[in-house]
């Protein structure tokens, strides 16, 4: 008990010393109630007394305000409120911490600190004031802090500090005030000053955002210069919501939010709308609020529609406005009405690309991307920059405007080359190279297809006007790229005309080569070209008698009787360039007696010797330039407006002459005393021609031809001369309409070898095709290869005929189109047809025999023909129809030949042609590599279809009348082959046939494309392919095919008894239905023999056309029986031979000929008949047994019992397959084996002797049969059908019947 006690007084004494220490705690630490800590920290000095330290640390609170300094304990000289929620710092927040040293007050939310806030801190020495939000910063926030070395402000929202504002910091020593928004200007100027005067630091940390080109720099770093206020001010924040375009309804409500960046007391916030100044007016629903300031950092203004308007349609704009200067930004509003309209969806097609404008609101501009190319310029700063746009407005009564295209890339490469062309800078240093780089593109100018193309190149021939007389080899590059210009389409040219007068400008420009050019150094110059002739001459008037010009070209050889090709308006060759042979005084000239050798005159002119004494008095009579000129056509002389009243009728009247210019420079001439005298070839004999001279003032400057002054002199057949009265450029204007066009002349042909080696070819395919397609029954090739050939060739054929007379007309736009489109449909089809068969022939070398289940012995079902015609036929014809759909321009759109452009051509025809191609070189290289692997493959052997004759024995193959019937059985499934070539053959025939086609095709896009000599050279080619194409075909298909040369001599009747005999199917009928095969008959006999087959007397009646002796029957056939495959073993599908049929109940019975064998193709029997009358009909109406009717007996074949079985397969042979698509097909009879089946007449009696015993001892085992024919009738019984093998139930003979 007493022990009880003394434990109970210990426990009260243990709790007793507790309540006591917390007590004491709470009273050193009463700020512990707020989640605080307390601790005491090691006092500054080691020895002497001194006051306590303490430590408290208040952070991650949650405090909304600082802790009263009066629960905090005497002695705290660090205090740690961080990461807590204290948004101001009241004045004397912190008075009485005598003793505190370091406040932290880094991430919390204060954004106010209050004048004095710090006060009552004497000792403090660090304050961190980080991530906070201060904006507003001042020199009395900082009172009371006369100590303090180190000041962290970093992370809050100030963009700058006012001046003066670290006055109250005597002893700072380093400060750190970075922040995302600090703007390194002149407001911050003062503060390398300062801190070099205080010897104070500013931190690395303290780097400069804005402006951008001074970013990430130290502020310490930089110099006083480099801190300015220049310019219009970078506002760290400057937001308009909303900020997109608004669409809104009449009568809505739509609020608008700015806020900016407030620098100083200066920053406003104004409204504009369309550039207008906007005033709250609330009756008009415009309702404007002050402007806000939060934490001298942001100022906000709100501008409140509540009744919008359709006058508030627009640009609205909120203007921040500073002391250095304003920014804006805007955004558009569109009011709709009730009854808003729309602009349909609409598609563009330009040379900036193609554009798909989206059904718009009536008042909103569009916009589209640009089609950007890989090569596209970079900005000068780096980068690809913003994204390039294509902009187009719908108007408020809901139609599209013009777009602005402007800032896209053109499409065309030309285009985008020339347009580089023309921002180039040009000097003298640079304008020569620059001439020959731009002549190599005007070379092509017959593919320009944009009017720009004529406009860049003549800007760039009048930039290089002003530097000919610099560089004087610049006249030969002008003249020549003016010359390609004349190459470009009329209506391009006239558009250009319309445009921008580009024709008149180059014009214009080669009338002032000769004022460049000639002076005291140069006295002449003369440039030829193709279409234009320059010629020019530094005259003096006094000793001018007169000047004669022709100029002429070099005829082209053509047959008498015909203009030259210049003279008809087409493309002149290289040699045909266009010359002048000038000549002083008034020679008598006729274009038509010129009497240079092998050249043509095409215009003379002869200038009077009274040229220079006209009244005009002259200003440089020492200098005088005399210049002439000789258009080949008038292309560039473009009339573009009403011409009605002019020399052209309003456009009835067309240039049908080369255009002629004569002037002078330098020296005045007026109207002439004398007529200038002018003579012109034109190609006919045109209607209403009219004597005229282009002005270029006329129409409103767009030029005119004028026959004010000029009239017509005389007229021959071919040459027209006029007379005119000033200098200018003349011409010829007539009625064109009944000669031959002046641009396009004759339609253009192709070389005559392609015609004719085209015909050659053509009649080759047609050939094939016909004699294939008559003689179907009996020639003997698979039912699809049959098809694959005659598509092949018919595809074939239609490329040749279209591409051969249709590839030229391109004067005729929908017939070009046409054929356009044929032939990129019969291109491809070819292809793939030779595809599929590459992968038909790729199937029938890889073919293994497929396993049967014991018992089944049926085929594996047919599949159709129609997926070949689904894939070769089918592909190309979406594929056309697609490209068609999507634009029937992309057929011959300028083109000079009718076929595809080529940006859409690569896409549906060359990439597709690549992929077939490839698909078809795949199947043929592993067709080869296994031909190559397996040369004794056994479907590469075809058998041959006539063995050599010889005498056998008299079997049982002749009938009492001495005709021959052979009953076709059914047997396993074996291939359907080519009854003639082998596989090998096969595949060397179609990659020769793939390679000369491709081959054709390649020759002939060469030769229409290309110019010159190699238009010789690639129609040459083509026409050598051609004929190559055609022949092989032909021999191959049909010359050296045996059955096909039996077919032609079949069609003969003399020479139908010489043919040797041959075994006929009736192609009506099938293996399956034990058809009769008629030997030595043509094939009209056998189809009678067959269909009459029903009636005994027509059979007889027909089987006499057939009849052969005995002997000729025994002699000729006797030796053909099928070619036996090897049989299948049910359990595995290997092939067996006759010795494992030796466990047989029977084997011991001496049948061994009873193993029953699979033939290639069907299997043929022979047998005796006695006479077509004896023959009583079957069900079906044949003269022999169907399948169904088919019996096994050892009593009708004597040889049978004597024959030996099948031989085992060699290794490494393959079963044949069941070719595709051959499900109709007939296969092939082969009497191959009929050799070992030929044996004397006593063999024959010897083995019949012994069947009749094998009879007799199998009679207990079949008498529960009641399906055999009766003893004696005269029915074929069949041996050889597998089908009975399969289903013999109990016992080898499932019905025995003898004869």
């Amino acid at each position: 008990m007493r022990r009880a006690v003394l434990l109970l007084l210990l426990l009260l004494l243990l709790l007793l010393a507790a309540a006591l220490s917390g007590g004491g705690a709470a009273r050193t630490c009463p700020a512990q109630s707020l989640g605080c800590k307390c601790a005491a920290e090691r006092p500054k000095a080691p020895g002497g007394p001194a006051a306590p330290r303490r430590r408290v640390v208040c952070s991650g609170g949650g405090l909304p305000v600082p802790p009263d300094p009066r629960l905090l304990p005497d002695g705290t000289a660090t205090l740690l409120l961080s990461n807590n929620k204290i948004t101001v710092l009241e004045n004397g927040s912190f008075t009485g911490l005598q003793a505190l040293e370091k406040l932290d007050l880094k991430n919390n939310l204060i954004s106010t600190v209050q004048p004095g806030a710090f006060l009552g801190l004497p000792e403090l020495k660090r304050l961190d004031l980080s991530n906070n939000r201060i904006g507003c910063l001042s020199a009395s926030v900082f009172q009371g802090l006369p100590n303090l070395l180190r000041l962290n402000m970093s992370g809050n929202i100030f963009s700058s500090l006012p001046a003066g504002v670290f006055d109250e910091l005597p002893s700072l020593k380093v400060v750190d005030f970075a922040t995302e928004y600090l703007t390194c200007d002149c407001s911050l100027r003062w503060v390398l000053p300062w801190a070099r005067s205080r010897s104070a630091q500013v931190g690395e940390r303290t780097a400069c955002v804005y402006p951008r080109h001074l970013h990430t720099f130290p502020l310490r770093s930089l110099r006083d210069s480099q801190l300015l206020c220049a310019g219009t001010p970078e506002l760290h924040t400057h937001h308009l919501i909303p900020s997109l375009r608004q669409v809104v309804f009449q009568g809505d409500r739509l609020p608008f939010q700015c806020t900016a960046t407030y620098l100083d007391n200066s920053t406003r916030i104004r409204w504009y709308h369309n550039h207008e100044p906007v005033e709250g007016d609330e009756e008009t629903g415009v309702i404007v609020e002050e402007s806000l300031i939060h934490d001298c950092t942001f100022i906000t203004s709100e501008l409140i529609l509540s009744n919008i308007h359709v006058s508030a349609n627009g640009e609205w704009e909120c203007s921040v406005s500073t002391s250095q200067g304003n920014v804006s930004k805007k955004v558009e509003i569109v009011v709709l009405e009730t009854s808003a309209s729309y602009c349909p969806a609409e598609r563009v097609t330009n040379n900036r690309g193609d554009f798909r404008w989206p059904r718009t609101l009536a008042g909103i501009t569009a916009s589209q991307p640009c089609l950007q190319y890989p090569f596209a310029a970079v900005g000068a700063g780096g980068g690809s920059g913003p994204e390039k746009q294509a902009w187009r407005r719908c108007d408020r009564a809901g139609r599209w405007e013009e777009g602005n295209y402007s800032h896209c890339l053109y499409t065309n490469d030309i285009t985008r080359v020339l347009y580089t062309f023309v921002l180039m800078p040009i000097n003298a240093s640079n304008a020569l190279t620059l001439a020959h780089q731009l002549r190599v593109y005007t070379a092509e100018a017959a593919n320009f297809s944009d009017m720009v193309d004529v406009l860049y190149v003549a800007q760039m021939i009048e930039k290089f006007i002003g530097y000919v007389d610099q560089i004087k080899q610049l006249t030969d590059v002008i003249v020549e790229m003016a010359s390609n210009i004349m190459l470009v389409d009329d209506h391009i040219l006239w558009m250009s005309q319309k445009e921008e007068k580009a024709c008149t400008s180059i014009v214009r420009s080669l009338e002032k080569i000769a004022a460049h050019t000639l002076g005291t150094n140069s006295q002449h110059m003369a440039v030829n070209s193709r279409n234009i002739a320059f010629e020019a001459y530094v005259v003096k008037p006094e000793s001018y008698v007169g000047l004669s010009c022709v100029a002429f070209q070099r005829r082209d050889g053509g047959p008498a009787g015909h203009p030259p090709q210049a003279e008809r308006g087409a493309e002149p060759l290289p040699d045909q360039q266009l010359r002048l042979r000038c000549t002083t005084g008034r020679p008598n000239i006729s274009l038509s007696s010129f009497h240079i050798k092998n050249s043509i005159a095409l215009a003379s002119i002869q200038l009077p010797p009274s040229l220079f004494s006209s009244p005009i008095p002259a200003t440089q009579l020492d200098n005088c330039r005399l210049q002439l000129l000789v258009f080949r056509n008038g292309k560039l002389f473009c009339s573009t407006g009403n011409s009605s009243r002019l020399a052209d009728d309003g456009k009835r009247r067309s240039v049908a002459t080369p255009v002629i210019y004569a002037g002078t420079y330098g020296c005045g001439v007026g109207n002439l005393s004398e007529p200038v005298a002018v003579s012109l070839r034109h190609p006919g004999e045109g209607a209403d021609p009219v004597a005229a001279y282009w002005n270029f003032e006329v129409l409103g400057g767009m030029g005119g031809w004028s026959a004010e002054g000029c009239q017509l002199a005389a007229q021959e057949p071919n040459v027209t001369s006029l007379h005119c009265r000033h200098l200018s450029n003349v011409a010829v204007l007539m009625e064109l309409s009944g000669f031959p066009s002046e641009t396009r002349g004759a339609v253009e042909v192709l070389h005559p070898a392609m015609y004719t080696c085209t015909a050659v070819l053509l009649l080759c395919l047609f050939a094939t095709i016909i004699t294939y397609i008559v003689n179907h029954g009996t020639i003997l090739i698979p039912r699809k290869g049959w098809h694959m050939l005659l598509n092949l060739c018919f595809h074939m054929a239609m490329t040749a005929a279209v591409f051969a007379g249709g590839i030229t007309l391109t004067g005729y736009l929908i017939v070009c189109q046409a054929v356009g489109i044929i032939l990129h449909y019969s291109s491809l089809s070819t292809l793939l047809w030779m595809a599929v068969k590459a992968r038909v022939l790729y199937k029938e070398v890889t073919w293994k025999t497929p396993r049967q289940p014991d018992g089944d012995a049926s085929q594996p079902a047919p599949r159709p023909m129609l997926r070949f015609y689904l894939i070769a036929g089918g592909i190309p014809l979406i594929i056309c129809g697609i490209t068609a759909a999507v634009n029937i321009h992309n057929y011959h759109d300028n083109n000079p030949y009718c076929w595809l452009v080529w940006r859409p051509s690569l896409g549906a025809f060359y990439i597709p042609v690549a992929f077939i191609l490839l698909v078809t070189w795949i199947y043929l290289l592993c067709t080869g590599l296994s031909l190559q692997c397996h040369p004794s493959h056994p479907k590469d052997i075809p058998e041959p279809l006539e063995p050599p004759p010889r005498l056998g024995g008299a079997s049982d193959l002749l009938t009492d009348s001495g005709s021959i019937s052979v009953t076709l059985n059914s047997g396993p499934p074996c291939p359907e082959v080519d009854g003639f070539y082998s596989l090998r053959v096969q595949f060397w025939a179609l990659v020769t046939t793939h390679t000369l086609y491709v081959a054709l095709w390649t020759f002939g896009a060469m030769a229409v494309s290309q110019r010159w000599y190699l238009n010789i050279i690639f129609s040459c080619l083509y026409g050598i392919t051609a004929v190559a194409l055609g022949l092989f075909i032909f021999i191959h298909h049909c010359i050296r095919r045996r059955d096909v040369l039996n077919s032609w001599f079949s069609c003969c009747p003399t020479s139908r008894d010489a043919l040797p005999m041959q075994a006929y199917v009736h192609p009506g009928l099938v293996a399956e239905d034990g058809s009769q095969v008629f030997i030595g008959c043509d094939a009209e006999a056998a189809r009678s023999a067959a269909s009459s087959s029903s009636s005994p007397s027509s059979a007889g009646s027909a089987g006499a056309r057939c009849k052969l002796t005995n002997l000729q029957v025994a002699q000729s056939q006797a030796d053909t029986r099928p070619t036996t495959c090897p049989e299948l073993d049910p359990a595995d599908g290997k092939p067996t031979s006759t010795a494992r049929h030796t466990s047989n109940l029977h084997s011991r019975r001496n049948h061994r000929g009873r193993a029953k064998h699979c033939r290639d193709g069907k299997h043929h029997r022979l047998k005796m008949l006695r006479g077509p009358s004896e023959h009583p009909s079957s069900e079906s109406g044949s003269l022999h047994n169907s399948h169904s009717e088919s019996y096994h007996s050892g009593r009708n074949s004597p040889s049978s019992s004597s024959r030996p079985g099948p031989r085992s397969p060699q290794d490494g042979e393959m079963g044949p397959s069941h070719s595709e698509g051959s499900d109709g097909g007939r296969r092939v009879p082969d009497f191959t084996e009929a050799r070992r089946r030929s044996a004397s007449r006593d063999n024959l009696r010897q083995a019949s002797a012994a069947e009749k015993e094998a009879k007799r001892r199998s009679y207990p085992l079949n008498v529960a049969s009641h399906n055999g024919g009766l003893k004696g009738s005269k029915y074929d019984i069949n041996l050889a059908s597998a089908d009975s093998v399969v289903g013999m139930k109990t016992g080898l003979w499932k019905s025995e019947t003898t004869v």
